[in-house]
């Protein structure tokens, strides 16, 4: 219904259409439903959920896809990710676990939650909870402070679930060991690599051959459709002067967002490491460890602790560098390290100290404490933060009337002639080839809506960077197809490397046939044999598809079902053994492992609850909010 409005914006029964759409716009309002459960987004159990509660939930699940994609998240993959459907599915899981929270006789006082708004750090100031600053915040959000604690007591409450329901779960030693076996179980293989540039050379032309070949695939070769467009840009920066930005707005985002501009304390160290493996024999630790505490004694006696470090450390990221590791700050290291060297004064040096990796000698240099700037030094950042999330109401409010004068006038030009908007056009430019010079097409999003359009057809209102645009198709010629000889060259080459790449493979199938009908190798291929590997290898002992190819077939055959993709090359392999390897894994990737373990089967375990939840609940979810 869209597109033929567009199409035929000129048409008088359209504009008619259009008067009356914005008639019953004027009436009823946007989304103004008159039954009066339908403004609920969902029922669990007589339980409503709100569209505001909808509102938050999607534009969180939104603004967290924009980060990932960089600003812009294209319309259709936010239909195929079916962002609307996970807002939802979200706001009901979260009410089926408050609801068997409730039944498995677990509570939330409300000193819990004042604890848990108290620790939050956007309501605070100078390491306090600050009433003002909290106010202000749920103000900015549009918050309640009864829906947003009772928002807090959900979510302390999930938790509490969680952990009852997680508490079941316990991983044995026989698990890990499973899983340390599947990790270091070994193949050895036989294989060859059929290589295309190998085929090439034999690649002889037929000219005959050639020209049906360019026939059947000449499409391919067609240069791309030439566009040129008229539009009506319409900036945000001219309508900054219209924008309003309080001190209260500015205090609130900077509470709420205080952890952007936090600093952590950072303290410059260098360390002289005695490396030694967990596992290693208690005679091997204790050599070692009386190796650091003679280097102490050595420091404690007057020497420098860069030409120790140098001399003695086992830390090739130190060695040379007098062990200096540069600024460090909590949560890089390991515990035990960050804990010695967090306890130290600048200039001082520690104890021996024990980690996963052995003994350290750890010297702090400098110490760079945590900073908080004041509100003062931030202002005009926050300034200008807060005043583009608010012009680009101010601007599309703008372009919403002006696409409803287009529609009225019939076309772009038309209502052009009658305001004060500029009807601007580019030059004939293809979507492979945007040039440098065209901002407006340089953006992505601009871009994808304007080659999206037909001959004749009118854009939407699209969103870009730097503002918002109304574009018109004007033109859109495809060229012909070129002649072969224009293009021979290039021609050419895809002919070659398509026929080499069939020869290549035909080389690869037969090869792999004559290991299945008689048990060998043709003699004109070399093989190559491995030594026992295992699926975590790298490097070049053997191409990284066959190798995992070669594991997925393990138990069922020795030969792969087709010869291995390896991008322009095939390969073929036999699997001539298998051995379980032998198991070095560190203690502490031992312990890792077993933690992500517990950490899958608790959530595994917690959905099959939620799941039994769901099965027993009468829930209905309102289809308006899902189209």
């Amino acid at each position: 219904m869209l597109r033929v409005l567009r199409r035929n914006a000129q048409s008088p029964f359209i504009q008619a259409i259009v008067v009356i759409i914005a008639v019953v716009f004027v009436f009823w309002g946007v989304g103004t439903n008159m039954n009066s459960n339908a403004n609920a987004v969902a029922v669990v159990d007589g339980k409503e959920i709100t569209g505001i509660a909808f509102s938050r939930t999607y534009d969180r699940l939104l603004e967290s896809y924009k980060q990932q994609f960089g600003g812009q998240v294209p319309e259709d993959l936010l239909n195929t990710m079916g962002v609307r459907q996970q807002a939802i599915n979200q706001l009901v899981q979260q009410e089926l676990v408050r609801k068997g929270a409730g039944q498995l006789g677990l509570l939330v006082g409300d000193p819990e939650v004042q604890r848990a708004i108290a620790a939050i750090p956007a309501f605070q100031n100078n390491g306090a909870f600050d009433l003002d600053a909290y106010k202000a915040v749920l103000a900015q959000n549009r918050l309640s402070e009864t829906a947003f604690e009772d928002g807090i007591r959900g979510d302390l409450l999930s938790d509490r679930a969680m952990d009852a329901i997680a508490g079941f779960v316990q991983v044995s030693d026989q698990e890990i060991k499973q899983w340390l076996d599947f990790a270091n179980l070994e193949v050895q293989l036989r294989y060859a690599v059929f290589s295309r540039n190998e085929y090439q050379k034999t690649i002889k032309v037929d000219e005959a051959e050639l020209e049906a070949w360019y026939a059947e695939k000449k499409e391919q070769y067609r240069p791309a459709a030439q566009y040129r467009f008229k539009y009506i840009f319409f900036p945000y920066n001219t309508d900054m002067g219209d924008v309003q930005v309080n001190e209260e707005e500015m205090r609130a985002y900077f509470s709420e967002h205080a952890s952007r501009w936090h600093t952590p304390e950072q303290r410059h160290v260098r360390h002289i490491l005695f490396m030694v493996a967990q596992d290693a024999p208690a005679e091997e630790r204790t050599v070692k460890k009386e190796a650091a505490e003679q280097a102490l004694a050595m420091l404690r006696g007057g020497s420098k602790f860069d030409e120790i470090a140098n001399s003695l450390t086992e830390d090739p990221a130190g060695k040379g560098k007098g062990g200096d590791l540069g600024f460090i700050a909590r949560g890089q290291m390991v515990p035990q390290f960050e804990a010695a060297a967090f306890e130290l004064v600048a200039g001082e040096i520690s104890q021996v100290v024990e980690s996963p990796f052995g003994y350290h000698l750890i010297k702090v240099e400098a110490i760079k404490p945590e900073f908080n700037p004041p509100f003062d030094e931030k202002e005009d950042e926050i300034r200008g933060i807060l005043a583009q999330q608010k012009v680009r109401g101010i601007t599309f409010k703008k372009v919403s009337s002006a696409y409803e004068g287009v529609m009225r006038a019939g076309s772009l030009e038309k209502y052009s002639e009658n305001s004060e908007q500029k009807l601007e056009s580019t030059d004939y430019c293809s979507q492979d080839a945007v040039p440098q010079s065209n901002s407006l097409l340089q953006d992505a999003a601009i871009a994808k809506a304007a080659f999206a359009l037909g001959k004749g057809e009118l854009s939407s209102i699209v969103e870009g960077a730097k503002g918002y645009v109304i574009l018109f198709a004007d033109d859109v010629t495809t060229p012909d197809i070129p002649a072969l000889e224009s293009i021979r060259s290039r021609a050419l080459a895809d002919f070659t490397r398509e026929k080499s790449t069939e020869l290549v493979r035909k080389a690869a199938e037969d090869t792999l046939q004559m290991l299945r009908d008689k048990g060998q190798w043709p003699e004109a291929v070399q093989v190559q044999n491995t030594a026992f590997i295992k699926r975590t290898d790298t490097g070049d002992a053997a191409p990284a598809p066959m190798l995992q190819e070669a594991f997925s077939q393990l138990g069922k055959d020795k030969l792969p079902s087709a010869p291995v993709n390896l991008g322009e090359d095939y390969a073929v392999y036999q699997i001539a053994g298998v051995q379980q390897g032998e198991d070095t894994t560190p203690e502490a990737v031992r312990n890792a492992l077993k933690e992500q373990i517990l950490q899958a089967e608790r959530n595994q375990l917690f959905g099959q609850w939620v799941t039994q939840l769901r099965s027993k609940s009468k829930i209905w979810v309102n289809p308006e909010f899902l189209k």
